[in-house]
């Protein structure tokens, strides 16, 4: 990677800085900086300024607002007095990025009236390569009245060489010097610098603030703290009704402070699909290319928080999912952002090793509106964590059988066996369940956090990215199904004196409704690609909640696996006769599990089972055929946007009839591929030519045609052995067949032919893609963390 480099007034030599590449710092806003700072180098040289209320370090040194004096101590100058003229540098350390101010070792002051409440946070480090020769860092702030001639130490803190690489945070309330004229002097102190380096910028100030926490910069937005709990079921809440009381301070400071969706569906059942949908507000499947190793946030797609930095929000990112990484678009738009690398051992890490470097954040970012969005890993397996001692939990003490929580992905890769199912599976539950009380925890310091004035005009978001399954229907962790346990997930939202306290909220809410929402609430204005919709008005009580069905794909490499949830009807689609050979042995055991347990049609009433025991679906008999066929054409109608090729379906023809045919191509396809065909449905490709022969039924099926065919030469379809009808033969948008060839474009259409009323028959089109924006190339980076994570063998 290569460095910036700055030369050392005393030392010929260049000592290399920090990267050039760096999150969020684009061209364009790197010109905006110089002509930044540019501004000011005019306002140098002493200059006096009205006292503040408070100060920003990186936003007062981006606007100019600062004076530069070679004895900032002896300066009488009101506001920031450096002994040197700043620099505005982004820095990676530790996995997390910051923008920092860099100054030589010494002091700088900030001098002003200290306002009522005031806090005072200041972030620092030393640049990496210097850390060699340097024995310890040490920074101190210190407050000076000089009326009364009062002065005291506020904050001492060190970093000894050993520790060199990690950020250094420091806090302090500065409550009794409210009112006062003060001097704060912040000092950084390097043993053993060469003194060739001692005029040398290497220490990175950053975050630094003074924050006075009854002030408002903007009263008529909201901030917004968007918390993300990974792997949360929503059944194990203490606001959804679980028995076990797993999550207090989520339950007082969110549920009875703000409203609980009673319906919340994850767009995808594990974490990449989800995050993608959710920061986008659109469907993963449309953005996703086929390949794990291309998921990521595809370039020119605009980020939930790219939309929030571009309405004036200061961002910040803290994320402890190690497959969300930088380079897979995940970092766009934060300020600030972390994410720890692709190790394993990283999932071991809990709530509060990301609360300490999110906390700082938080403290020094409360002086204008703010976006910040917290991804906690737990309860991601390993089911571990402070709170469970001895691999026993509080809630299950007298467990005494060999399960920990570190079997969980032994028991899922099929490399570990229950020696007693019935008493372990009460021990992993009662794990797992720790594990939501400890992030509970995490959650309601990080709330309590945020002075109760911030806190009432926060606008605070509480949702998973997908559920956890522990043997509900046959398999473990999540990602391969799409029953309640893994896509239906809680969503919390409080905002005082906007969204109604104690209130649930029914009807169905998608994560891709998220975007277009906390858009709204921050005043930004709809995008027309978002496919996630504003409900924003139905949390505050305006008006009632859209009549939306959830749509969710599995999306995590073989056979197709869809749902539809409309009210509390459910239809769940397998592809069962879709060839596949699994690349791995993992995936040759999850295949043969799913064969096991997953059927190809499963149709719920959620009201009624809510635990999806019981499947209604029974092939072509009424009334399940037809709940079955009214929920289908919210399936096909988005794997129409996301699947490629040519797509040959019947639709409505008589139940038990059989269709038969062939089509003749101009030159041999890639291959076709069964579209949720039945057991005794048959489709054969023999060069250019393909035959099918099909038993009819109530939901739509059928066969995908990949790959380059030329043209269309020919088609002859029969029902039951006659000709079937020119009118029930359809190309395109619709058009009868006439006979002949076709082309790609005559068969192009921008929606799925069964919106259409038209009777029964056999279509066959390709979706017109033509713009849209899907990541397709294979990203390296992603594909190991996936196999360091074990979500690839």
């Amino acid at each position: 990677m290569p460095w910036g480099t700055m030369t050392s007034p005393e030392a010929p030599e260049t000592i290399p800085l920090v990267p050039r590449r760096a999150v969020g710092l684009t061209p364009a806003r790197a010109g905006l900086l110089l002509a930044v700072l540019g501004l000011g180098l005019g306002l140098l040289g002493g200059c006096r300024r009205a006292a503040p209320a408070g100060f920003a370090l990186r936003r007062a040194v981006e606007s100019g607002s600062f004076a530069v004096n070679g004895s900032p101590l002896r300066s009488k100058a009101d506001g920031l007095v450096f002994p040197v003229k700043p620099e505005l540098r982004p820095l990676d350390l530790d996995h997390e990025h910051r923008p920092v101010v860099l100054l030589p070792a010494g002091a700088w002051t900030w001098r002003g009236r200290v306002p009522s409440g005031a806090t005072l946070h200041a972030g620092l480090a030393l640049l990496p390569p210097v850390w060699d020769a340097v024995e310890q860092l040490e920074a101190t702030i210190e407050v000076r009245d000089e009326d009364r001639q009062d002065r005291e130490v506020l904050a001492v803190g060190r970093l000894r060489r050993a520790e060199a690489g990690r950020w250094l945070d420091l806090d302090t309330d500065l409550g009794r010097w409210a009112g006062r004229k003060v001097v704060l002097i912040f000092s950084a102190a390097l043993d053993g610098l060469p003194p060739r380096y001692r005029s040398a910028n290497l220490v990175a100030w950053g975050p630094v603030a003074l924050v006075a926490s009854g002030r408002s910069a903007d009263s008529g937005r909201p901030n917004i703290l968007f918390i993300l709990v990974d792997t949360l079921r929503r059944d194990r809440l203490t606001p959804y009704g679980y028995r076990r009381d797993t999550s207090p301070e989520i339950a007082r400071r969110l549920a009875a402070a703000g409203t609980v969706c009673d319906d919340a569906y994850s767009q995808a059942p594990w974490t990449l699909p989800s995050v993608v949908s959710f920061m986008t507000g659109r469907f993963p499947g449309e953005l996703l290319g086929e390949d794990l190793s291309t998921f990521g946030v595809p370039p020119g797609v605009e980020t939930m928080a790219e939309r929030m930095e571009k309405l004036g929000y200061e961002t910040g990112g803290y994320l402890a999912n190690p497959t969300l990484h930088v380079g897979a678009g995940f970092e766009r738009g934060f300020r600030s952002f972390f994410a720890p690398p692709a190790d394993v051992e990283w999932l071991r890490k809990h709530a509060d090793s990301l609360n300490a470097r999110a906390l700082p954040w938080l403290r020094a970012h409360q002086g204008k509106p703010f976006f910040l969005y917290v991804h906690y890993i737990d309860p991601h397996d390993p089911y571990e964590n402070p709170e469970v001692v001895n691999g026993r939990s509080p809630f299950l003490p007298g467990y005494d059988g060999p399960v920990t929580g570190e079997w969980v992905h032994g028991i899922y890769t099929g490399h570990r066996q229950l020696p007693d199912p019935a008493r372990d599976l009460r021990q992993i539950n009662a794990l797992y369940d720790t594990e939501v009380h400890y992030v509970d925890r995490a959650i309601g310091e990080l709330l309590a956090a945020i002075p109760p004035v911030i806190l009432a005009r926060t606008l605070v978001v509480l949702t998973a990215d997908h559920g956890e399954e522990i043997h509900d229907h046959g398999g473990w962790k999540h990602g391969q199904t799409l029953y309640e346990e893994q896509i239906h997930v809680p969503l919390i939202v409080r905002w005082d004196g906007h969204v109604p306290a104690g209130r649930r909220l029914a009807g169905t809410v998608r994560l891709l409704d998220l975007l277009p929402t906390l858009s709204h609430a921050a005043g930004g204005r709809p995008d027309p690609a978002w496919q996630g919709i504003d409900v924003l008005p139905s949390l505050t009580g305006e008006r009632p909640l859209p009549d939306r069905p959830a749509f969710a794909h599995g999306l995590s490499g073989g056979p197709l696996r869809v749902a539809a949830v409309r009210g509390h009807e459910k239809l769940i689609l397998f592809n069962r006769e879709e060839p596949f050979r699994p690349a791995d042995p993992l995936q040759a055991y999850l295949w043969t599990k799913d064969l096991e347990r997953l059927q190809r049609v499963e149709l719920y009433d959620l009201a009624a089972d809510p635990a999806e025991r019981r499947n209604l679906y029974a092939g072509n008999s009424p009334p399940s055929a037809e709940r079955a066929a009214a929920l289908a054409p919210i399936v096909f109608r988005q794997l129409d946007r996301e699947l490629g090729g040519l797509k040959v379906m019947t639709d409505g023809l008589p139940a038990g009839s059989r269709l038969g045919g062939s089509i003749v191509f101009s030159h041999a396809p890639q291959r076709a591929v069964p579209y949720f065909l039945a057991p005794g449905d048959r489709v054969e490709m023999t060069g250019d030519h393909l035959r099918f022969d099909l038993v009819s039924e109530p939901l739509a099926k059928g066969f995908r045609i990949d790959g380059d065919f030329g043209r269309i030469l020919g088609i002859e379809v029969t029902l039951d052995g006659q000709p079937l009808p020119p009118a029930r033969l359809r190309v395109g948008p619709g058009r009868p067949y006439a006979g002949g060839g076709l082309g790609p474009g005559d068969l192009l259409t921008a929606e799925w032919p069964g919106l259409l009323s038209r009777g029964a028959g056999l279509d066959l089109w390709i979706h017109d893609t033509s713009g849209a924006a899907r990541r397709r190339a294979r990203d390296p980076e992603t594909e190991r963390r996936l196999r360091a994570l074990g979500y690839i063998d």
